[in-house]
């Protein structure tokens, strides 16, 4: 992973804060497309994002010339389409940051999108929602580096402007839900745009919506495994590792709360664990307090992900300041677990039910 990935990181990832506050989109997906609160909404009016040639998109939907082992690794797939979809992007999008694109006007309005644009961090994890078999790769002027996959139910998908590819793929890859398939960027024609990932789905050619089936984010314990399958294969893992650590840091420190088996690169870029004990928590802990015991709390109430106060807790991190977003997480966990009252105090009665 390119290690200017920390420095542009920043600048993304708080874009992505500002759609999850600003975009209005329940889980459900019911969102209208009259929300236009994106701010690179005008930007991509304008440009020729996520388009591409004839020739690119018959090579990565069209299934002659195929070997038999592709055709028979292809026959394989379910024929059924997979409606309820994970992200594709692993590690650095919230659910809720994801707005409706798809039918928005490109090229100044002389065509529609017909993808999915999803705002993340240069060189964030985009791996594969469903079992899969690469059918082509390559780069574009429009799509910049693209890979197109046979997937469930005779669908194609397409992910385009990736910064670079997975170590080793290639035409004929057969891939399993959560494998890599290469890293977040803007080549192509979104370069000097935010980076991101732009994701098809096609019925044969035919774009269809992809927005009302991204249903769900990868789980805790999904992202890890897939995290550590890709770091087995890289080139430099240490060097991976602390970038993926700089970069979700609270994804990681949540996993080794839960008891989740981290890479041993991971467990060294996070440094010493906090070994959670009686003695860990030898004090009351409330809005204000700061400390190891804090940080310590906070894994847990992330690693317990009680609900949306959790999840918000885990966006900030374990950083060792008990503020609103612990108090909130707290009483969130407090109610989960039958703690009366569940004010977002740590006390006894907290104390006691954690250390069990």
């Amino acid at each position: 992973m390119a290690n200017t990935s920390i420095v542009r990181f920043g600048s993304a990832f708080l874009l992505i804060l500002l759609l999850a506050a600003s975009a209005g989109v329940p889980a459900a997906h019911a969102a209208t497309r009259t929300n236009r609160t994106n701010p690179y909404f005008n930007y991509w009016t304008g440009t020729s994002e996520g388009g591409v040639s004839s020739t690119t998109l018959d090579r990565g939907t069209s299934r002659r010339g195929m070997s038999s082992a592709m055709m028979k690794a292809i026959a394989a797939l379910d024929k059924d389409p997979v409606e309820q979809l994970p992200i594709p992007v692993l590690l650095g999008v919230p659910l809720s940051s994801i707005s409706p694109n798809f039918g928005d006007p490109r090229d100044g309005g002389a065509r529609t999108h017909e993808g999915e644009d999803i705002l993340a961090p240069l060189d964030d994890y985009i791996v594969s929602p469903t079992d899969a078999v690469v059918t082509s790769t390559g780069n574009g002027v429009s799509a910049g580096n693209y890979v197109y996959t046979a997937n469930p139910g005779g669908e194609t998908y397409a992910y385009m402007h990736l910064d670079k590819f997975a170590k080793n793929l290639k035409v004929g890859t057969v891939l399993t839900e959560g494998d890599l398939i290469g890293y977040v960027g803007n080549t192509g024609d979104a370069a000097g745009g935010p980076t991101h990932l732009h994701f098809e789905i096609r019925d044969g050619k035919t774009a269809t919506d992809p927005f009302p089936r991204l249903a769900r984010e990868f789980t805790l314990s999904e992202r890890i495994d897939a995290v550590t399958t890709a770091l087995k294969g890289a080139d430099d893992e240490d060097a991976d590792a602390q970038t993926l650590v700089a970069n979700y840091r609270p994804t990681f420190l949540a996993a080794r709360a839960a008891g989740t088996k981290l890479p041993s690169s991971i467990e060294d870029a996070l440094g010493k664990p906090a070994v959670i004990t009686s003695g860990s928590f030898a004090r009351d802990l409330t809005i204000g307090s700061r400390g190891d015991d804090v940080a310590a709390l906070q894994q847990i109430l992330i690693a317990s992900a009680s609900g949306p106060q959790a999840s918000a807790l885990a966006t900030a991190g374990a950083t060792g300041y008990f503020g609103a977003l612990t108090q909130a997480a707290l009483a969130e966990y407090q109610a989960a677990h039958g703690i009366s009252p569940a004010a977002g105090y740590f006390g006894p009665l907290t104390r006691a039910r954690i250390v069990a």
